[in-house]
Protein backbone atom coordinates (compact mmCIF):
# COMPACT_ATOMS: atom_id res chain seq x y z
CA UNK A 1 0.00 0.00 0.00
CA UNK A 2 1.74 3.58 -0.83
CA UNK A 3 1.49 5.81 2.35
CA UNK A 4 2.39 8.82 -0.33
CA UNK A 5 5.57 8.73 2.04
CA UNK A 6 8.84 9.65 -0.57
CA UNK A 7 10.52 6.10 -1.46
CA UNK A 8 14.15 6.23 -0.34
CA UNK A 9 16.47 5.36 -3.24
CA UNK A 10 19.76 4.75 -2.18
CA UNK A 11 22.26 5.49 -5.47
CA UNK A 12 26.11 3.99 -4.87
CA UNK A 13 28.72 6.88 -5.82
CA UNK A 14 25.53 9.43 -5.66
CA UNK A 15 27.87 12.57 -6.89
CA UNK A 16 26.26 16.41 -7.63
CA UNK A 17 25.89 16.20 -10.93
CA UNK A 18 24.05 12.66 -11.21
CA UNK A 19 21.93 14.07 -7.95
CA UNK A 20 20.93 16.94 -10.07
CA UNK A 21 20.42 14.49 -13.25
CA UNK A 22 18.00 11.93 -10.81
CA UNK A 23 16.03 15.18 -9.39
CA UNK A 24 14.44 15.76 -13.13
CA UNK A 25 13.48 12.08 -13.44
CA UNK A 26 9.66 11.72 -13.76
CA UNK A 27 7.95 11.54 -10.26
CA UNK A 28 11.36 12.63 -8.36
CA UNK A 29 8.79 14.56 -6.15
CA UNK A 30 8.11 11.14 -4.71
CA UNK A 31 11.60 10.17 -4.64
CA UNK A 32 14.32 10.70 -1.79
CA UNK A 33 17.89 9.65 -3.28
CA UNK A 34 20.79 9.22 -0.66
CA UNK A 35 23.97 8.57 -1.33
CA UNK A 36 25.52 4.88 -0.92
CA UNK A 37 29.16 4.85 -0.29
CA UNK A 38 31.77 7.49 -1.72
CA UNK A 39 32.62 7.92 -5.67
CA UNK A 40 36.13 9.02 -4.44
CA UNK A 41 36.25 5.03 -2.64
CA UNK A 42 34.68 3.70 -5.74
CA UNK A 43 36.99 5.21 -8.63
CA UNK A 44 40.67 5.81 -6.49
CA UNK A 45 43.48 3.17 -5.71
CA UNK A 46 42.75 -0.24 -4.81
CA UNK A 47 39.28 -1.97 -4.77
CA UNK A 48 38.28 -3.57 -1.52
CA UNK A 49 35.06 -5.38 -2.88
CA UNK A 50 34.19 -7.17 0.48
CA UNK A 51 35.22 -3.48 2.53
CA UNK A 52 33.03 -1.88 0.60
CA UNK A 53 30.32 -3.79 0.95
CA UNK A 54 30.56 -3.64 4.77
CA UNK A 55 30.59 -0.01 4.82
CA UNK A 56 27.25 0.14 2.25
CA UNK A 57 26.05 -2.54 5.04
CA UNK A 58 26.82 -0.31 8.07
CA UNK A 59 25.19 2.82 6.12
CA UNK A 60 22.33 0.70 4.98
CA UNK A 61 21.66 -0.89 8.67
CA UNK A 62 21.62 2.33 9.97
CA UNK A 63 19.05 4.19 8.11
CA UNK A 64 16.26 5.51 9.99
CA UNK A 65 13.92 4.42 7.54
CA UNK A 66 12.77 2.11 4.71
CA UNK A 67 14.95 1.43 2.12
CA UNK A 68 13.27 0.99 -1.45
CA UNK A 69 15.56 0.94 -3.73
CA UNK A 70 19.55 0.85 -4.59
CA UNK A 71 20.22 1.67 -8.11
CA UNK A 72 23.58 2.73 -9.39
CA UNK A 73 24.58 4.23 -12.97
CA UNK A 74 28.27 3.27 -13.04
CA UNK A 75 30.41 -0.53 -14.11
CA UNK A 76 32.87 -2.03 -12.01
CA UNK A 77 33.21 -2.04 -9.00
CA UNK A 78 29.21 -0.66 -8.52
CA UNK A 79 27.59 -3.05 -10.93
CA UNK A 80 28.81 -5.91 -8.87
CA UNK A 81 27.66 -4.20 -5.36
CA UNK A 82 24.22 -3.49 -6.12
CA UNK A 83 22.94 -7.01 -6.83
CA UNK A 84 24.81 -8.27 -3.78
CA UNK A 85 23.08 -5.64 -1.99
CA UNK A 86 20.02 -5.88 -3.22
CA UNK A 87 19.72 -9.65 -2.72
CA UNK A 88 20.64 -9.01 1.01
CA UNK A 89 17.94 -6.51 1.45
CA UNK A 90 15.37 -8.23 -0.56
CA UNK A 91 15.26 -5.36 -3.48
CA UNK A 92 14.27 -5.86 -6.84
CA UNK A 93 17.54 -6.27 -8.99
CA UNK A 94 18.84 -8.30 -11.02
CA UNK A 95 21.57 -11.25 -10.11
CA UNK A 96 24.93 -11.04 -9.88
CA UNK A 97 25.45 -13.94 -12.35
CA UNK A 98 23.39 -11.64 -15.16
CA UNK A 99 25.85 -8.77 -14.47
CA UNK A 100 28.79 -10.94 -14.81
CA UNK A 101 27.57 -12.22 -18.20
CA UNK A 102 27.22 -9.13 -19.91
CA UNK A 103 30.12 -7.58 -18.91
CA UNK A 104 32.54 -10.06 -19.16
CA UNK A 105 33.27 -10.14 -22.42
CA UNK A 106 33.74 -13.64 -23.38
CA UNK A 107 31.38 -14.79 -21.16
CA UNK A 108 28.78 -12.58 -23.07
CA UNK A 109 29.80 -13.83 -26.54
CA UNK A 110 29.22 -17.37 -25.24
CA UNK A 111 25.51 -16.07 -23.85
CA UNK A 112 25.00 -14.44 -26.85
CA UNK A 113 25.90 -17.45 -29.69
CA UNK A 114 23.21 -19.01 -27.65
CA UNK A 115 20.56 -17.42 -28.99
CA UNK A 116 21.49 -15.70 -32.29
CA UNK A 117 23.70 -16.86 -35.21
CA UNK A 118 24.92 -13.60 -36.65
CA UNK A 119 27.94 -12.93 -33.87
CA UNK A 120 31.53 -12.39 -34.86
CA UNK A 121 34.24 -14.91 -34.49
CA UNK A 122 35.52 -14.89 -30.67
CA UNK A 123 37.70 -16.85 -28.44
CA UNK A 124 39.35 -16.43 -25.07
CA UNK A 125 42.49 -14.44 -25.08
CA UNK A 126 45.53 -16.00 -23.26
CA UNK A 127 46.94 -12.99 -21.79
CA UNK A 128 49.98 -14.19 -20.52
CA UNK A 129 51.11 -15.28 -23.70
CA UNK A 130 50.50 -13.63 -27.54
CA UNK A 131 47.26 -11.95 -27.21
CA UNK A 132 46.03 -13.06 -30.75
CA UNK A 133 44.05 -16.32 -30.59
CA UNK A 134 45.67 -19.06 -33.09
CA UNK A 135 44.83 -19.36 -36.84
CA UNK A 136 43.82 -15.32 -37.09
CA UNK A 137 44.89 -12.89 -39.15
CA UNK A 138 45.14 -9.25 -38.05
CA UNK A 139 44.45 -6.19 -40.11
CA UNK A 140 48.32 -5.52 -38.99
CA UNK A 141 49.63 -8.14 -39.04
CA UNK A 142 49.58 -11.90 -40.60
CA UNK A 143 48.07 -15.04 -38.14
CA UNK A 144 50.09 -17.62 -36.72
Amino acid sequence: MDTGEPKNVFVVGLDAKNRETLEHVPDAARLRFHGLLEPEELQEGEVDIEALLDKARAQLDGFDGDIDAIVDYWDFPVSMIVPILTSEYGLPGTSLESVVKCEHKYWSRLEQSKVISELPRFALVDLEGDARPRGWSSPCGSSR
